[in-house]
């Protein structure tokens, strides 16, 4: 837990964006590859997505290049694994 960041987005954070193409908010857990399950929000911090949101804050404007193209996101809010227990 001592490598997992306080102030940041990391593994078992959970974070709201907002789809800036589609006007919504996704609410994502970032998790290990073995958790991940795209359809409950549990997303791989290995995924392209998942990538992206690592080390991040609120306020964050973030672009990915996905395998459906690129997505714009921008972080809500977080809640770290930290702040979870």
């Amino acid at each position: 837990l001592t490598n997992i960041p306080k102030d940041r987005s990391g593994y078992g954070s959970r974070i709201v964006v907002l789809d800036v193409q589609k006007d919504i908010k996704i609410e994502y857990k970032l998790v290990s590859s073995e958790e991940g399950d795209v359809e409950k929000g549990l997303i791989s911090t290995t995924s392209p997505i998942g990538k992206a949101l690592l080390n991040r804050k609120v306020g964050d404007e973030i672009e990915v290049t996905t395998p459906a193209g690129k997505k714009e996101f921008e972080v809500l809010k977080l809640v770290t694994i930290h702040d979870d227990i």
